[in-house]
């Protein structure tokens, strides 16, 4: 665990707040490269890209708070501490296609298209964003004996590295969803794969994780949430297949 990466005086960079602003600007390198080869004004989409990072950042934090409400409700004023870390991807990923949504209709933009754009890059900022988590000790995994395993400072023991194998997944969920995006399936086809392969993921790896306690059913509530994104989103690849509004 190292949470401030430089500490000049009074100043210091968080190393949670330095790969969250790090995978913002690789993705927007990247839509800004790619935009005009796939279809998408990149004047627009960069417009919707802000969009994105602040639906992304409420709906994130907003989750987290929800999720670890025994703090929050004792310290509400911690939900504005950013830089301490602390975002729930579900809520991140809802809030960001709605304020993403809302975008593309100011913008005149086709939203499926600009979403199966978008998509793969998202993923890979969020692999990005866990390299913070990583650093800033957040999302940690549960305490195990042998096998392999973390041991963060202060602790005696060793932890599963959930944040390395989640950065791990969500980079090959980068590689898939990007070739998927070159075969033009269908519109919104590839947004649509994005939440189920990560709500799925998600969902197995609350087994491994150890920051929040179950609620149901031996399953802690990300898990729940992650299940309903993964039955919405099956139900969005579904309907859209049925009427093939290919670019719209």
């Amino acid at each position: 665990m190292h949470r401030v990466l430089i500490q000049i005086g009074p100043f210091a960079v968080y190393s949670y707040g330095f790969f969250m602003a790090a995978a913002f600007l690789i993705c927007v390198f990247l839509v800004r490269r790619n935009s005009d080869r796939f279809g998408v004004p990149s004047d627009k989409v960069m417009d919707c890209l802000v969009w994105l990072l602040i639906g992304g950042v409420v709906g994130g934090r907003l989750l987290f708070a929800l999720i670890n409400w025994h703090y929050y409700f004792q310290h509400p004023v911690r939900i504005f501490a950013l830089r301490e870390g602390g975002m729930a991807f579900q809520g991140s990923l809802a809030m960001a296609v709605l304020a993403g949504a809302l975008a593309c209709r100011l913008k005149r933009i086709p939203f499926w298209r600009t979403g199966d754009f978008v998509a793969p890059y998202a993923a890979l900022g969020h692999a990005v964003g866990r390299i913070g988590c990583f650093f800033n000790g957040c999302c940690y995994g549960r305490i195990i004996e042998k096998g392999l395993g973390v041991t963060f400072p202060g602790e005696p023991y060793m932890r599963i590295p959930t944040q390395i194998y989640s950065a791990l997944f969500l980079l090959f969920l980068y590689l898939f969803l990007a070739g998927l995006r070159e075969k033009k399936v269908f519109g919104g086809f590839v947004l649509s794969m994005y939440i189920i392969a990560y709500s799925a993921f998600r969902f197995f790896m609350g087994f491994l994780r150890g920051d929040t306690p179950a609620v149901l059913w031996g399953m802690k509530l990300s898990q729940l949430i992650s299940a309903g994104m993964l039955v919405s989103g099956a139900a969005l690849l579904l309907i859209l297949h049925l009427r093939k509004h290919e670019g719209t």
